[in-house]
């Protein structure tokens, strides 16, 4: 977990806010939530441990939003067998999944900049819809 959240931390320092002071358009691929998720709810990390570190490391940034892709079960496990490498969190039980899934959607329940979008099917659907959310977003 403390690696996890050095690697956060450095990745803060060195590229997010340094790309934010010059305007640029930050995409990030599992920040907050996911330590909340995996380490909280998953791995039962105490939450009181987490959020110290997260507010010293973060300060006052935050995402503008934030999408939860949902998938099925059944997309999940196909998925996985296609991998050719597979890394650690790969071979979890399902609980382990199922718990991490419903915690996400238990953060993201209720807030305003959180889209929750099933991501189940194996077709470009779902690209168009983060863009069009980001695009009502940014105005364009």
């Amino acid at each position: 977990t403390l690696l996890y959240l050095a690697a956060r931390n450095e990745h803060i320092i060195n590229k997010i806010k340094p790309s934010l002071q010059k305007k640029k358009i930050v995409i990030c691929d599992r920040f907050v939530d996911s330590t909340l998720a995996y380490q909280v709810y998953g791995k039962k990390v105490d939450i009181n441990f987490i959020n110290n570190i997260h507010s010293k490391i973060l300060g006052n940034l935050k995402p503008n939003i934030v999408f939860v892709l949902k998938v099925s079960e059944k997309s999940s496990r196909a998925r996985l067998k296609k991998r050719k490498t597979k890394n650690r969190y790969d071979n979890f039980a399902k609980s382990f999944y199922a718990k991490a899934q419903k915690s996400f959607i238990k953060i993201a329940k209720n807030k305003k900049n959180y889209f929750i979008l099933d991501s189940s099917s194996n077709d470009n659907t779902l690209q168009f819809k983060i863009l069009d959310i980001v695009n009502k977003y940014l105005n364009i």
